[in-house]
């Protein structure tokens, strides 16, 4: 299982001897920041971990499932994570003597 905010800022507290009011709001600060860099610029990277896009959907014109009338689904902003390769390379180790590629990667010309 994952860790919550609460757990990971109790270990940020513990380990560097913070209390734990104060764990938890510089994990709180890192996030505001986090939230506001994606929301602002549309972007945000974390060298080591990954990148996170937004994109814009188009709206849709669909049909209403119960009456079949037209229906128009607005525009949406979605939230895109890719990890970094250090991260992919930790979730998928490379056997010896393989190597370890990226997938979609353009070939150098």
């Amino acid at each position: 299982m994952g860790h919550t905010q609460k757990t990971i800022a109790d270990k940020i507290s513990k380990e560097l001897g913070l209390p734990q009011r104060t764990g938890r709001k510089f994990l709180q600060r890192v996030i505001d920041i986090i939230a506001d860099d994606i929301v602002f610029t549309g972007k945000s990277e974390i060298r080591g971990l990954g990148t996170f896009n937004v994109t814009e959907k188009p709206p849709v014109q669909t049909t209403h499932p119960a009456t079949g009338n037209p229906v128009t689904i607005s525009k949406k902003k979605i939230l895109h994570f890719r990890t970094s390769l250090q991260i992919r390379r930790r979730l998928n180790p490379s056997k010896p003597g393989t190597r370890n590629t990226v997938k979609n990667k353009k070939p150098s010309a």
